[in-house]
């Protein structure tokens, strides 16, 4: 029943903002930001991820651990490892 009312005030809210082609238009930037904003948000995430990896396969290094190994275990390539040692 509650879903019912949601997908009517969802409709009601779209025939609002469809009758007016300035709110429309608002509407559409406004959603075309917020998808922006996401994938920016995922594309930082992701290089924050490999920024640790980077870290953890540092500290290996420097325990002594193989390249092969340490490719295993965080999934680097092992020319990416070697850029590490460098």
């Amino acid at each position: 029943m509650e879903k019912d009312q949601t997908l009517k005030n969802a409709m009601n809210e779209w025939a609002r903002v469809t009758e007016n082609p300035q709110m429309l238009m608002t509407y559409e930037v406004n959603q075309e930001f917020q998808v922006d904003e996401k994938l920016t948000l995922k594309k930082a995430e992701k290089q924050g991820e490999k920024r640790a990896i980077k870290g953890v396969a540092l500290r290996m290094l420097q325990k002594g651990m193989d390249n092969q190994t340490i490719s295993e275990l965080t999934e680097l390539t092992e020319e990416e490892i070697e850029q590490i040692r460098k």
